[in-house]
Order: C-alpha cells, then sequence, then structure tokens
C-alpha cells in the first residue's frame, strides 16, 4: 500500500510597510488558499521626514523592533518580506513598446507581444535612478485599446506600462537594511498601489476611480482606468503638515496640535465655528481654551492646498500620457475618489475633496476580517498582504475577479 506524500509546508507572507509616522509588519500563513493572520508589530517610525530616510541607523532600528515583534506575536522567525515603497523618491513614468505586425495576414502572435513588451522594458531610466516595477496598460492594436490582441489582424501594436522608478542610492539603502536584518526581500510595490488593494472594489478599478492614500508626510495617489493602472503619484504634503500648522498658529506644544486635530478640526471651514470654544483641559484643570473657527481655519486651507495639488499632479500626469487635458470629469472616474490612510480621518476630509476635484469622494477602509486592522492607516500594509497572497499562489479557474477572490479568500 504506497503512503501519500506529505503535505508542503504552509507557506508565510510577511508584509513591511514603512511610513512617515508608524512602521508595520504582518505576517500571514497560506492555509486552504487563505491567508490566516499570525502576528502584527507596529512602532513609530524614526528617522523618517516627509517619506525621506534622515537618519538610516534609527530607521533600522525602529524596523528591527516592529520585525521582532511580528516574530514574537506570530510564534515564527521571518526568512523574507514584500516592502511598499513610496515617498519623493518614487517616480513613474509611461513607456511603450511599438512593433510592426509582421505577415501577409497581418495577424498578431504571441511573440509579436512579447516583442512589443520587450521594447517598452529596453527604455532605460533616468540616470540614478533604478526601475522597480512594471504596470501594464491598455494594450492597442491600431490605436484601439484590445484586451487580448493575440489572433487578431493590425498593422501596429502598441504595448505600454507605467513604470516606477526609484532614486538608486536611497534604494540601496532599504535593501541593505532589510537584508542586515537577515531578511530577504521577495519584492517591492508601490505603497498607493497596496492601499488601493485594500480599499478599491473590482468594479471601481474596472470603470475608473482615484485612490488617495493620505499619509503623515507624504499623500500619494493611484489612478485606475478601464480596469489598468493609469499613473500614479505622491506629493510631500501630509497630515502632520496640518499639526505643524496649528502648533504655530495655536502656539501650542505639537502634541496638543495633535490631539486637537483629531479631536475637533475640520476639512472645511464654516462661519458658525466662530462662536464655539474648546477648553482643552490640563492635569489641574482648564489649561488653554481655543475658538472651533481658528482651529477648523487653519486646517482647512492646509488641506485644500494638499488637495490642489494632488489634483494638478493628476492632471500634469494624464496630460503626459494622452497628450491633452483631459478633464477629471464622472465620465473619466465614475467612481469617483477613495480616501484613504490615517490622515484621511480629518472629519469632512471627503467633502473637501468633492469641493476641490468636483467629483463624489468617500472615505475607504481596508477589507479585512481582522477588526483591529479595519482602519484607514493599515490600508498599505494589509494591501501588501492581499497582494502577496496573489503572487504567493498560484491562481485557479475562478470566474470573479481579483477583489471578489480577495474577499472570499482573504482570511487576515
Amino acid at each position: 500500500m504506497s503512503r501519500k506524500p506529505p503535505s508542503p509546508a504552509p507557506r508565510r507572507i510577511a508584509a513591511l510597510d514603512i511610513g512617515t509616522h508608524k512602521t508595520v509588519v504582518l505576517v500571514g500563513q497560506v492555509v486552504d488558499r487563505r491567508v490566516r493572520l499570525l502576528g502584527f508589530g507596529e512602532r513609530r517610525t524614526e528617522g523618517v521626514v516627509k517619506g525621506v530616510v534622515e537618519d538610516l541607523e534609527r530607521l533600522t532600528e525602529c524596523v528591527h523592533h516592529a520585525v521582532h515583534d511580528a516574530e514574537r506575536s506570530a510564534g515564527v522567525s521571518l526568512r523574507d518580506v514584500y516592502a511598499s515603497v513610496n515617498g519623493p523618491q518614487v517616480d513613474g513614468s509611461r513607456v511603450k513598446g511599438i512593433v510592426p505586425v509582421p505577415g501577409r495576414d497581418r495577424r498578431v502572435t504571441a511573440a509579436d507581444v512579447v516583442e512589443a513588451e520587450a521594447s517598452a522594458r529596453r527604455i532605460e531610466p533616468p540616470p540614478g535612478r533604478l526601475t522597480l516595477l512594471y504596470m501594464a496598460q491598455p494594450t492597442l492594436l491600431d490605436g484601439a485599446a484590445v484586451a487580448n490582441p493575440v489572433g487578431m489582424t493590425g498593422e501596429r501594436l502598441e504595448v505600454s506600462f507605467w513604470r516606477v522608478t526609484h532614486e538608486e542610492g536611497s534604494l540601496r539603502q532599504r535593501v541593505g537594511m532589510i537584508n542586515g536584518m537577515s531578511l530577504g526581500l521577495r519584492d517591492f510595490l508601490l505603497g498607493s498601489h497596496a492601499a488601493s488593494c485594500a480599499v478599491a472594489a473590482e468594479g471601481d478599478k474596472r470603470t475608473g476611480c482615484l485612490v488617495v492614500d493620505c499619509g503623515a508626510g507624504t499623500t500619494s495617489w493611484i489612478l485606475h482606468y478601464r480596469d489598468h493602472i493609469l499613473c500614479a503619484g505622491c506629493i510631500p504634503v501630509g497630515g502632520e503638515h496640518v499639526t505643524n500648522d496649528l502648533c504655530s498658529a495655536l502656539r501650542v506644544r505639537r502634541e496638543v496640535a495633535e490631539d486637537l486635530k483629531l479631536r475637533y478640526a475640520s476639512a472645511l471651514h464654516r462661519p458658525e465655528d466662530a462662536n464655539q470654544t474648546i477648553l482643552k483641559e490640563g492635569p489641574a484643570g482648564p489649561e488653554h481654551q481655543f475658538n472651533r473657527g481658528t482651529i477648523n481655519l487653519v486646517a482647512s486651507v492646509r488641506v485644500r492646498e494638499l488637495l490642489e495639488l494632488v489634483r494638478q499632479d493628476v492632471e500634469a500626469r494624464v496630460r503626459q500620457i494622452f497628450g491633452r487635458d483631459v478633464a477629471l470629469t464622472n465620465a473619466f472616474l465614475p467612481a469617483g475618489i477613495l480616501l484613504t490612510g490615517g490622515a484621511s480621518q480629518l472629519a469632512d476630509l471627503p467633502a473637501a475633496a468633492s469641493e476641490v476635484f468636483g467629483l463624489p469622494a468617500r472615505a475607504a477602509l481596508p477589507v479585512t476580517e481582522a477588526a483591529e486592522l479595519r482602519k484607514p492607516e493599515y490600508a498599505a500594509v494589509v494591501g501588501i498582504m492581499a497582494a502577496a497572497f496573489v503572487n504567493e499562489v498560484p491562481a485557479r479557474r475562478a470566474p470573479r475577479g481579483f477583489w471578489a477572490q480577495l474577499r472570499a479568500l482573504l482570511r487576515l
């Protein structure tokens, strides 16, 4: 009687997200084609300002502690991680490969598609930058978008990618930091892409949406258009700037300004706010009193500037792709704007975004069964885990799409 071969050991997945404010590590295990959360580690990020590493030693210590906390929580030792990249050192641009369709019948073959893809990937990044990721965009055959050109007839085949690059020196530092902890790096994932994996439904991506990940030091975004990633970007302004403005305007300590922002500030300034007085109590009773109108005026001015910068960045990159101005209308982005990230919790932010963009906007939480992670500040790390799961487990026949699969399979 033959013995059944032993089942392979369950695959573990670890996700690392380094933000300006916090560093988070998740550890999961693939069981029955699902990811179950094993461990969690979180530390306040040290050595990073506005998404830029200014003190590598302090950052390394912070990441080391977060990894150790996650390992202790999971009861396992990590071998490798998937990590997010974000911040002003990250940039993106469209690259495309164009090939004439050979043969008398002008029928596209798989080899033609491979050649066009290779042509796009041969385009060198700017000096001092390394290519991290290629995100597929719609394939064009004689100028018309097609899902799969193989077997179709035409004369000109065009394959495009949104290419993500990173400043070489800082990227090598980050890889060296991870390897120095005896960890392998499985892959990088763009932070805004990770966030969209966690919060944007398949229908939103298919029809078109803008996902904005509002962090402490930076605000990143990614635009989904006709079921593809059209472009992405990041601006060096985030929630900490609102806190800093309140510090200056109210002449209070940073921790007091942060508390006022979280409890009382709004992204909209209303005239009636000037009639409200807020008492900030100290250990011995009322310590300060503040006018809510002043708080909201300061916060709303900075938030509007932030949203305007995002809108301008989106419009500039869309213009680069289409070669003309494209209005960000409901017809272009029917699913509107999804706001996530820790700084998206500011009151009335969706309403302010709707005013700036002229589009519907809503707050978006990561989809996960772990209630403690169902918060906007964990969107990126939950998305890393979700994307890593799809990468690790070969897909089987599934009539539903990527998002529907995640809703059914992801068991964080």
